[in-house]
């Protein structure tokens, strides 16, 4: 019983640290990120300003839906154990076990380094599905074309060359393509100024011909249509 419950413990905590990457996805910074899955579990400081971030954005708020879900289940199922450890198996090994695994999950999330690592393990694990699926939720969407022009939807994962670059470096406006906006998740810019730095995370709007933003973005369109 002992095993089941930290294995649920265990498991709980995987899927709070994966909805904690995907709000970092969208745009939020990590610090506001976890605080945000730290109220929604906690129910305490979501009504503070900030909470806008994630009812004003519609990938935020099915997040926020799916953690408010799975912090319930996951409690219930957490008492349930607790209960049933305390009636049947309630001991001094058990309660070492459980304190030793606890001291255990507190220094891995004390620990800078490791939960980075972890953080950046999963967030190539979503990005690699986001790459391979058909879905629209994919990391480019071609929403428009036109003989030849078009206008697209690409999100920027950390592998891209243009992270860290400024559009007037980028050239993308010699091969004739304009960004028309950038939505941050926290943040939109509408028609972007020269000197802004492109960010991994940026999900920019594009327009130009559909050829050349294939081949910038090293997108694999079987399909152009």
């Amino acid at each position: 019983m002992i095993l089941y419950f930290l294995l649920s413990i265990i498991i709980f905590l995987i899927v709070i640290e994966v909805i904690t990457v995907l709000f970092k996805l969208t745009g939020l910074s990590e610090e506001k990120a976890r605080f945000q899955v730290i109220s929604l579990l906690t129910g305490s400081g979501f009504t503070t300003k900030e909470a806008e971030l994630i009812t004003q954005h519609p990938s935020r708020r099915k997040l926020a839906q799916i953690l408010m879900i799975v912090g319930y289940i996951g409690f219930l199922t957490g008492i349930s154990f607790l209960v049933d450890i305390i009636k049947k198996s309630l001991s001094y090994k058990t309660i070492t076990i459980v304190i030793v695994f606890f001291i255990l999950v507190y220094m891995f999330f004390k620990n800078k380094f490791l939960l980075s690592y972890f953080d950046n393990f999963i967030e190539k694990i979503i990005l690699r599905k986001q790459l391979k699926t058909k879905s629209p939720n994919k990391m480019y969407k071609l929403i428009t074309r036109a003989k030849g022009y078009g206008v697209f939807n690409i999100l920027i994962d950390e592998q891209s060359s243009l992270v860290g670059v400024a559009l007037k470096d980028s050239n993308l406006k010699p091969r004739n393509i304009i960004v028309l906006n950038i939505d941050k998740g926290n943040q939109f810019i509408g028609f972007p100024t020269r000197d802004y730095v492109i960010e991994k995370g940026d999900n920019i709007l594009l327009y130009g011909k559909v050829d050349e933003i294939i081949k910038i973005f090293n997108i694999n369109c079987k399909n152009k249509n």
